[in-house]
């Protein structure tokens, strides 16, 4: 489009591109919403109460408006930003997380929550075990940032304040 075919101004654009990145995560936490109600979780949010027929036209029906979106976006010569976060850090990070998690199983961790029997020890020993060791497996398969990433962050960080 032509910016002559822009019929807002600067801060209404803007808040067109904030609203229409709104609608899209909201679309998204739908999407979610239908993966986690399918999911195996072990500790499951939602009943599975959609069919499979429901759930084709929810997905169709999201991918219309997400298409309305980009068009609407396109009329005031907007478009949405190229995504800046990498699926595989934000894997790292949460893996991370669990390896905390699990580590405070641990026996010594776990005395603050009451004396700790030693058969009790040896069984959170081994629950230890078993999930560092399923981590350590799923981890192999996420990408790991190339050497120096983190030193062009703190370049930025520095620069940037």
């Amino acid at each position: 489009m032509h910016e002559d075919h822009i019929s807002l101004n600067a801060n209404q654009r803007q808040r067109l591109l904030v609203t229409c990145r709104h609608i899209d995560k909201l679309l998204g936490d739908i999407e979610a919403t239908l993966d986690a109600a399918a999911s195996k979780s072990v500790f499951p949010s939602y009943v599975e109460d959609i069919t499979p027929v429901q759930r084709k036209s929810i997905e169709g029906n999201i991918a219309r408006i997400r298409t309305q979106l980009l068009e609407v976006l396109a009329s005031q010569s907007l478009a949405p930003e190229p995504p800046h976060i990498s699926a595989a850090h934000s894997i790292n990070v949460n893996l991370t997380f669990i390896d905390i998690a699990i580590a405070e199983l641990a026996p010594r961790y776990m005395r603050g929550y009451g004396p700790v029997s030693e058969e009790g020890a040896a069984d959170l020993s081994g629950i230890v075990a078993e999930l560092e060791s399923a981590v350590k497996e799923l981890a192999q398969y996420i990408p790991k940032p190339a050497a120096g990433d983190g030193d062009q962050k703190d370049e930025k960080l520095g620069r940037t304040g």
